[in-house]
């Protein structure tokens, strides 16, 4: 059958195996896979048109930010060597171990978002923390290897962590992270954009996430950030393009994020770091 002669359930299927077939989407979250395509399908491309278009924007809104594709198994491996190690130690403590937080450090510069975060690690989590009240639960709303992070956050090994993401294969490498160190929490394969309902929190990241959900989907940040059961959100924006380049950039983007707070009646604080712009909104 060709194209012309299709269905539209039928080109939406096409299009989508197309999509995942490809090396670098093969892990994807297919609903949301599904969705771009259809959004593309819905301008009247062709099957071919489509995919090309959905990959592009896949692309854009999270491929993009992979770095330097992880051996998974490699890095577990490692991982749980230096947890065996800092165990048998004076410490006890994987978390604060040296030579853990090392490996740690080197595996979050595979990740676009926490490898501009590793030259103010330490101090922005002392100074985010600082401002928090207790924190016993966390939601990371398209995590990425944030999670790896945990170790330099003010959160006893059982407060629960729960990461959302899009990428299985990554889900997994961070359950087997959890598991590793000892963590309360899980992972799990996510469409931030779903409807659906999410665990309860006493805080939620959503790092460098707005405009990329923006990018797929018009006024989704808006609606995912009242969906959020939490009383705390930490919102981020980057300051500078993937390239390095269009300092300032994070004002630009958070603009319409404090229209969106203003709107809200929730108040917002700031940290400002070169390579970020966090906002601790307190809502109400």
């Amino acid at each position: 059958m060709n194209s012309a002669a299709q269905q539209p359930d039928d080109q939406l299927e096409q299009a989508l195996a197309m999509i995942l077939a490809a090396r670098k989407y093969r892990y994807i979250h297919p609903g949301l896979a599904r969705d771009v395509a259809a959004a593309e399908l819905a301008k009247g491309r062709s099957v071919k048109e489509a995919v090309k278009a959905a990959k592009n924007q896949l692309h854009q809104s999270a491929a993009a930010y992979i770095r330097r594709k992880l051996n998974y198994d490699d890095a577990l491996h490692e991982l749980r060597t230096a947890v065996a190690a800092a165990r048998r130690g004076p410490g006890s403590d994987p978390s604060g171990d040296p030579s853990v937080r090392t490996l740690l450090h080197g595996l979050m510069a595979a990740h676009a978002s926490t490898y501009e975060r590793l030259p103010v690690l330490d101090r922005l989590y002392t100074q985010l923390f600082q401002k928090l009240p207790p924190v016993r639960s966390v939601l990371d709303i398209a995590c990425g290897l944030h999670p790896l992070a945990r170790p330099w956050m003010a959160l006893s090994p059982d407060a629960a962590y729960y990461a959302f993401d899009i990428f299985a294969d990554q889900i997994e490498f961070l359950n087997r992270f959890f598991d590793a160190m000892g963590y309360a929490g899980a992972a799990i394969q996510r469409n931030a954009l779903d409807d659906k309902g999410m665990p309860p929190a006493d805080i939620a990241f959503l790092l460098k996430t707005v405009p990329c959900l923006e990018q797929i989907e018009s006024g989704a940040s808006e609606r995912l950030l009242h969906r959020i059961e939490a009383p705390i959100l930490i919102v981020s924006f980057a300051n500078q393009t993937l390239s390095g380049r269009k300092q300032g950039m994070a004002q630009q983007y958070a603009a319409g994020f404090l229209a969106q707070i203003k709107k809200a009646g929730w108040q917002a604080d700031s940290l400002i770091y070169p390579s970020e712009l966090v906002y601790i909104v307190e809502k109400r």
